[in-house]
């Protein structure tokens, strides 16, 4: 229609005519674009909102996480040092609960920090829909420590090597079988956790204790011991420090709004 016009004013040198439809045609072309780029903000306004409270509830999400690992690893130490004790103590003077207290000492629970929504958020190229610049960099330095954290998170102390090492295949079988591991299972978010049992009955024969125990005192596994106990201890004091963060970043997030 517009061209059509223009063509018409154009025949008939209506010069006036012809400037009125090229600033018709202008002024629509940039309302269209202007139009077209409230819209791209909108949108973009809208998924980082979405991402930035996706990324809340992955805070959430981590810190019961870490009051679940803080939970396991307590028991852990506490059964460690019950270990620690004994090894202090003449070899004929214990029992099944030193190869017990041993055996829960070399438990583990491995796995990273959540970090799937900020993972996302980069792979997609949408960091950018956070138009706040202090807002992403609070979000990356969040995770850039909590990567550095995984580190201790996921280290193994050589006891439990050594540990599993020592002792009787037959003795740990026995533990297995008979629930002293623990039970697995996914939490609400799908993350793989477990929960230690509150006792543990293996029923060994006098035989597999005595051959356990000996075993057990011929590696000395006493420092190995202590240095898992020093581990746990960083674990602790890591876990508590990744709670601190998430909730400082979550309600920094909370703020922005």
């Amino acid at each position: 229609m517009i061209l059509r016009r223009i063509t018409e004013h154009v025949k008939a040198q209506n010069w006036t005519a012809v400037a009125l439809d090229f600033v018709i045609v202008v002024v629509g072309v940039f309302i269209g674009i202007q139009v077209a780029n409230w819209n791209d903000a909108r949108a973009d306004k809208k998924t980082g909102r979405e991402y930035i409270a996706r990324i809340q509830q992955e805070l959430l999400a981590n810190q019961r996480d870490m009051n679940t690992r803080i939970a396991y690893f307590t028991r852990i130490k506490n059964k460690g040092l019950d270990a620690l004790k004994g090894w202090n103590q003449p070899p004929d003077t214990l029992g099944e609960q030193f190869i017990i207290d041993n055996y829960y000492a070399t438990f583990v629970l491995r796995r990273p920090i959540g970090k799937d929504t900020y993972n996302e958020l980069l792979s997609v190229g949408a960091i950018n829909s956070i138009p706040d610049v202090v807002v992403r960099q609070r979000i990356a330095e969040y995770y850039r420590a909590s990567e550095g954290a995984e580190f201790f998170f996921t280290t193994i102390p050589p006891y439990m090597d050594a540990l599993r090492t020592a002792m009787p295949y037959d003795v740990q079988a026995a533990l297995r079988e008979r629930g002293c591991v623990g039970t697995y299972y996914a939490d609400d978010t799908g993350a793989a956790t477990a929960i230690l049992p509150e006792t543990c009955n293996p029923n060994l024969t006098d035989e597999q204790i005595s051959s356990a125990i000996n075993r057990l005192v011929e590696a000395d596994l006493e420092q190995e011991l202590g240095r898992a106990l020093a581990d746990i201890d960083v674990k602790l004091l890591l876990f508590h420090t990744a709670i601190a963060r998430s909730q400082n970043l979550y309600d920094f997030l909370e703020e922005t709004k």
